[in-house]
């Protein structure tokens, strides 16, 4: 069985936490055997007045067993 460290994920473009209310992109920067490493590339606060905590340009460790996301090119 392979692991995800095994799969190339540095440099891929993700969106995080698909079907929040504040819509997060990010580029992994490093994968390791206890979470991923995320650049945030650009946020979308929708019509939520505070933020979440994500701003771009900050990179954020998240740990894989908190952490969704699907691979997809940070729209422009």
């Amino acid at each position: 069985m392979k692991s995800m460290l095994n799969l190339g994920l540095e440099g891929r473009q993700i969106k995080l936490y698909p079907g929040d209310s504040v819509k997060k992109w990010g580029e992994i920067t490093h994968a390791t055997t206890e979470g991923v490493l995320v650049l945030i590339t650009k946020v979308d606060q929708g019509s939520w007045s505070s933020s979440d905590g994500y701003k771009v340009g900050t990179e954020h460790f998240i740990p894989w067993n908190n952490l969704s996301f699907r691979f997809e090119n940070t729209p422009e």
